[in-house]
């Protein structure tokens, strides 16, 4: 697996860059508006080359509020991932189908997020704690052009709009 950082010291107003192993920067991840999803809650990966991804929480209605659907667009193709419902109260956990590849993410004990395609692991997150920075450990068959490689980035940013969420329900309950 090919270690990638996203850390503090690359943090910009306009975009947050994530660097290999060498410290190289392969792609840099902005906030972005996009009709159907919520406002502040979309993220694009634009790698250094390649097509871009974005990923975003579609806008919600009574109907999916416990279950908040992810768009992912790549190239011209759009895609569907979901909570997990059920799961998705305890911890973190998203599925889905990317080009007839089932998509299986969720948060393991340690608080990790392990991503697995077709029940293999391809990736593991370790988010921002006191480090100040975010490791992704990634397949090196999914280099940064590859369509699952920006989900996999641009996922922990979901992750943490899943814990604030999660934590404001808390708040609300106890």
């Amino acid at each position: 697996m090919i270690q990638y950082t996203l850390t503090e010291k690359f943090f910009s107003k306009k975009a947050i860059h994530l660097v290999d192993e060498n410290e190289e920067v392969v792609g840099e991840i902005t906030g972005i508006r996009k009709e159907g999803y919520e406002r502040n809650n979309v993220f694009d990966f634009k790698p250094v080359e390649g097509s871009s991804t974005i990923v975003g929480i579609k806008k919600r209605n009574w109907k999916n509020v416990i279950q908040p659907s992810y768009g992912v667009i790549h190239g011209d193709q759009t895609y569907t991932l979901k909570d997990k419902l059920g799961d998705n109260l305890l911890y973190f956990c998203v599925t889905g189908v990317i080009e007839s590849e089932d998509i299986y993410i969720e948060e393991d004990w340690k608080e990790d997020i392990i991503f697995k395609v077709n029940k293999q692991k391809v990736a593991v997150i370790r988010p921002l704690k006191l480090t100040g920075k975010t490791i992704f450990k990634i397949d090196e068959q999914i280099l940064p052009d590859h369509r699952l490689f920006g989900v996999i980035i641009l996922m922990v940013f979901m992750y943490q709009i899943y814990n604030k969420e999660a934590a404001f329900i808390m708040d609300l309950l106890f």
